[in-house]
C-alpha cells in the first residue's frame, strides 16, 4: 500500500517505510478492535482528515475528542434536537428512527412495527421522534396494547432525559466538514446509544436528500452498538443502509467480548491489537470465529509465528490477500484543546409559549401543522416548531386522534393539567 496523493498516513511498517491507505482502500470499510484501538481510531481520524477528507467521528465517551484537538467537537446538547426532527426524507428517516429504537434498546419485531408506524405519523407533520412524543403516539389509539406495547413504553420512559437541546440544521452542518459528534454529556449509557442511532439515522436520511456524506464515519466504542443482543435484529434496516452508503467507514472496538458477528463482518479490512493477534496466532483466542485455527486454515497468518511487540497492530486486507504489522505514528498538537460546543442559551420565548397553550386551549382541533402555519406569520417557523416540541417533551402538550375521514390521520394538539397550570402562570 504505498504512497499517494491524499493517502491516509497510519504509521511506520515493521520492516521499514510508512504505511499508507489509498481512499478506495479505505472504502468499503475497516474494523479496529482489541486493547489500544481507541487511541488507534484518533490516529485514523487525524490521518483521514490531514488526507483532505471530510471525516465525521461518533465519540462516546468524550476521549476522542479530547484526542483531535483540530477537528471542530460538538456537544450531545447541541444537536439532539436536530437528530430526532423527521424533516428532510421523512418517510426514509422515519424507518432508521425506529431501526436506530431498536437495536438501541433490544426491541422485538412486534415493538419495532409499533414505533416504524408511531413515528411515521409523525413524520407526516414533520415533527420529532423524541421518546416523548413517541408515547403520547403510542396512546393515541387502542392499536398499540397488550405486555409487548407496554414494555416499549416502558423502555421509552426510561428515555425521558434525551430533552430536546439545541439547534435545526446541526447535523448537516457537521456533515459538511471534519467535525466529532461528542455524546459524553449523556446522562445514561442506554440514552447516549440510542443518540449515537438517531445521528446515525439523520445522518443516512440527509444523505438520501441530496446532501454530500462526510468521506469517512468513524465511529468509537461500536461494541455498544454491536453487542450480541439476544433479540434478533430482523432486517436491521439501519445498518444495511449504513454499510451501502457511499462513507467509507471505521468501527472501533477495544472490548472483544460479546461483539455481535454483523461487526466482523462489516468490513474486509481489519486492524487487530497485538495482544489479540498474539492469542489468535497462537489458537488460544478467535473474534467471531474468523480468526480461529479452522477458519484459517491455509493462510498464511495463521501459520505465521509472527509476535507483535505492545506497541504495534496488524493491519489485515482480506479483499487484497494483505497484511502488515505497523507502528502507528505519533501527533503533534496542533491547537490547545477546546471543550465541545454547548447549546447557546435559549432566548426567552415566554409569549411564544403562552401563544401555543392559548391556541392548544381555544381550539379543539388545532393540530401541528396548523399552529405552526399560524404562528410562523410572526415568528420563525423553526422557533415555532422547536417551542411546540419542547412543551410535548417537556408534558404540557399532548396529541390526540380525530375521528376525521381523511387519508391520513388528524391529531390535534392538547394541553395537559400541567399545560393548563403553565398557561396560568404565564397569564
Amino acid at each position: 500500500m504505498s504512497a499517494t496523493i491524499g493517502a491516509v498516513w497510519l504509521g511506520h511498517c515493521r520492516t521499514g517505510g510508512r504505511l499508507y491507505l489509498r481512499r478506495d482502500e479505505l472504502h468499503p470499510g475497516m474494523n479496529l478492535i482489541g486493547n489500544g484501538v481507541g487511541s488507534l481510531a484518533a490516529v485514523v481520524a487525524r490521518a483521514c482528515h490531514e488526507a483532505g477528507m471530510k471525516t465525521l467521528v461518533l465519540d462516546f465517551g468524550g476521549r476522542l475528542s479530547e484526542r483531535l484537538p483540530n477537528l471542530e467537537t460538538r456537544s450531545f446538547g447541541n444537536f439532539l434536537y436536530d437528530s430526532m426532527r423527521m424533516e428532510e426524507k421523512a418517510s426514509l428517516n422515519a424507518e432508521l428512527a425506529a431501526s436506530a429504537y431498536t437495536m438501541a434498546l433490544n426491541l422485538s419485531f412486534e415493538q419495532e412495527g409499533f414505533l416504524n408506524s408511531a413515528i411515521q405519523s409523525i413524520a407526516l407533520e414533520q415533527g420529532v421522534a423524541s421518546p416523548a412524543s413517541l408515547s403520547d403516539q403510542l396512546n393515541l389509539t387502542g392499536e398499540f396494547r397488550g405486555h409487548t406495547a407496554d414494555e416499549l413504553k416502558g423502555k421509552l420512559a426510561a428515555l425521558r432525559s434525551l430533552n430536546l437541546t439545541g439547534e435545526t440544521g446541526v447535523v448537516r452542518k457537521m456533515m459538511e466538514k471534519s467535525s466529532v459528534a461528542s455524546f459524553s454529556a449523556a446522562e445514561s449509557h442506554q440514552a447516549a446509544e440510542v443518540a449515537v442511532m438517531l445521528f446515525l439515522a439523520k445522518v443516512l436520511a440527509l444523505s438520501a436528500s441530496g446532501a454530500k456524506p462526510p468521506d469517512v464515519l468513524i465511529v468509537g466504542e461500536a461494541n455498544r452498538i454491536f453487542s450480541n443482543l439476544p433479540v434478533t435484529r430482523h432486517g436491521n434496516r439501519l445498518l444495511i443502509t449504513l454499510l451501502s452508503s457511499e462513507m467509507a467507514r471505521v468501527f472501533a472496538s477495544e472490548a472483544t467480548y460479546g461483539l455481535d458477528h454483523h461487526f466482523v463482518e462489516t468490513a474486509p479490512t481489519r486492524i487487530l491489537s497485538s495482544s489479540l493477534w498474539n492469542e489468535v496466532s497462537g489458537g488460544k483466542s478467535s473474534v467471531g470465529g474468523l480468526y480461529s485455527p479452522q477458519h484459517a486454515t491455509g493462510r498464511r497468518y495463521a501459520e505465521s509465528a509472527l509476535i507483535l511487540t505492545p506497541n504495534m497492530f496488524l493491519l489485515q486486507d482480506s479483499a487484497r490477500g494483505y497484511e502488515e504489522a505497523f507502528v502507528p505514528r505519533n501527533f503533534e498538537t496542533l491547537a490547545p484543546h477546546e471543550p465541545p460546543q454547548e447549546p447557546r442559551p435559549e432566548k426567552d420565548d415566554t409569549g411564544l409559549v403562552k401563544q401555543i397553550l392559548e391556541i392548544a386551549s381555544t381550539y379543539e382541533k388545532a393540530t401541528r401543522g396548523s399552529i405552526v402555519s399560524y404562528l410562523s406569520v410572526e415568528n420563525p417557523k423553526a422557533e415555532v416548531e422547536k417551542a411546540i416540541d419542547r412543551l410535548q417533551s417537556d408534558g404540557y402538550l399532548t396529541v390526540i386522534g380525530a375521528d376525521v375521514k381523511r387519508d391520513s390521520p388528524l391529531h390535534s394538539v392538547r394541553l395537559t393539567q400541567s399545560g393548563y397550570d403553565l398557561m396560568k402562570r404565564l397569564s
